[in-house]
């Protein structure tokens, strides 16, 4: 009987042991394979990225430069934003219910 259970302990081991080889070797497969696709995307996105770059580059110098050339065209914009930001502000906090108040006494 003891030699009976040692010979299904040993069993179960090797089945463990070739189970824990499928895993780590499923697991390698699936990471090369993300791996791989990752780098292909990189690849893929890198021009598109640099073209993005360069034309975020050039549309930032000219809206410098236009603000550089027009001070007070900037200013009225800015003036424009933030009273166009307080209102929308106040048109949503007032839409907004107070919740009703009670009292506990």
């Amino acid at each position: 009987m003891a030699t009976d259970a040692q010979s299904q302990i040993a069993a179960l081991r090797d089945d463990l042991a070739r189970l824990h080889k499928q895993l780590a070797d499923q697991g390698t497969d699936t990471y090369k394979g993300l791996n791989r696709r990752a780098r292909h995307a990189f690849r893929a996105a890198r021009p598109a990225v640099s073209n993005a770059a360069d034309y975020v580059r050039s549309e930032g110098t000219a809206v410098a430069d236009t603000a550089r050339s027009h001070p007070a065209a900037l200013s009225a914009i800015v003036v424009t934003s933030a009273l166009a930001g307080l209102a929308v502000g106040f048109l949503l906090a007032s839409a907004t219910s107070e919740p009703p108040r009670r009292r506990y006494w």
